[in-house]
């Protein structure tokens, strides 16, 4: 009997051993190593984050899961092939797009943006530079749209009333309104819609299958929140998790409105912007002032370390990486606050990357 349980218990050892690390010993070797999982294992667990962190450099991550004890039961683990909704993630995919059209002299970051959308307050003012840094003036109105908008025309209505000037273009402030703009000037300048424009240029051209808007999704499909219920706070009285997540991905057009599986998230990364040869060596060229947070096409940038945020009610997901290694490693939770995510972040990059790599405050 007590064989019996002893073969029982290694069984079980053996299989949760596979959840913690999904690639083979020789690719942890090269990218991470036993310690810095552990440690990083370690401080999910820590955190109660029901979490997976991706993790490494090249084409295979490490992939690290921590399964949350969430209303005295253990929840189940993120799945890495499914979509989970990447929030503000999704402003690198405009900022890649609008960087191809510049690549093409379609136009240029000192473009105007009257040139395209006339009717915006400031736009005589404003530049494409201004939208990508945000330092437009412009500032968002409301963070969710009082349904899901699923067409095309309707998210243009609606991201041109959802902005106020907030002040002359030039200070910092950070707005989706900025990357909603952006989509349009995308769609103006290649003659095609926003969404036609990604998938046939970012999504099909870099072979990223597992990238969608969530207008080709079903909730079914997506990793679904343990805590979306308890922060309906932009509309208390929707009691559907899933149109409340829909209204909120309307209300960022061209800043939040695509779903990724996180090993599809990881290769867009890999293929972009961390290519010797890709659209974020150029990123490393953007001058910024000195007063300036040091954001440009959805990440912040500092030096070769580079770091982005994401959240919506019961999602977080946060990114660091580094141009000159090009290691990189995303967190993704369903079960923790933006907050809670950014600290747990910082954490994990000192584990990673070190003391000495960029902090970011943000």
């Amino acid at each position: 009997m007590i064989k019996h349980w002893q073969g029982f218990i290694i069984k079980v050892t053996l299989i949760l051993s596979v959840v913690i690390i999904l690639t083979p010993t020789t690719s942890l070797a090269k990218s991470i190593s036993k310690q810095q999982a552990g440690a990083i294992q370690q401080r999910l667990q820590q955190a109660n984050a029901n979490a997976l962190v991706l993790v490494g450099k090249g084409k295979q991550p490490t992939i690290i899961s921590n399964q949350a004890i969430v209303n005295g039961h253990q929840a189940s683990a993120i799945n890495p092939q499914r979509l989970f909704p990447i929030a503000s993630f999704q402003k690198t995919i405009t900022g890649i797009a609008i960087q191809q059209l510049i690549n093409r002299h379609q136009l240029s970051l000192d473009t105007k943006l009257n040139r395209y959308l006339p009717e915006v307050a400031n736009s005589e003012q404003i530049t494409i530079r201004q939208l990508m840094m945000h330092t437009s003036g412009l500032a968002d109105v409301n963070r969710i749209a009082s349904e899901p908008l699923t067409s095309e025309k309707a998210n243009w209505q609606f991201t041109m009333h959802n902005y106020q000037v907030r002040s002359q273009p030039g200070p910092w402030h950070y707005a989706n309104v900025n990357y909603g703009l952006l989509a349009m000037v995308v769609a103006k300048a290649s003659h095609q819609s926003y969404q036609r424009y990604v998938q046939k240029h970012i999504f099909n051209y870099y072979n990223l299958p597992n990238l969608k808007f969530f207008t080709q999704v079903s909730a079914s499909g997506v990793v679904p929140s343990l805590t979306a219920a308890q922060h309906h706070r932009l509309d208390p009285s929707e009691k559907n998790n899933w149109r409340y997540l829909q209204r909120e991905m309307s209300a960022e057009y061209g800043a939040g409105q695509v779903l990724a599986t996180p090993q599809g998230y990881w290769q867009l990364m890999q293929k972009t912007l961390l290519n010797h040869h890709g659209i974020g060596h150029q990123y490393q060229h953007i001058h910024f002032q000195p007063t300036d947070n040091p954001y440009y096409g959805g990440i912040y940038i500092h030096q070769n370390a580079i770091h982005a945020n994401g959240s919506y009610a019961g999602y977080a997901c946060t990114l660091f990486a580094d141009y000159k290694t090009k290691k990189i490693l995303i967190l993704f939770s369903n079960n923790i606050t933006l907050k809670q995510c950014r600290q747990l972040g910082h954490d994990l990059d000192q584990i990673y990357f070190g003391s000495n790599h960029q902090a970011f405050p943000y």
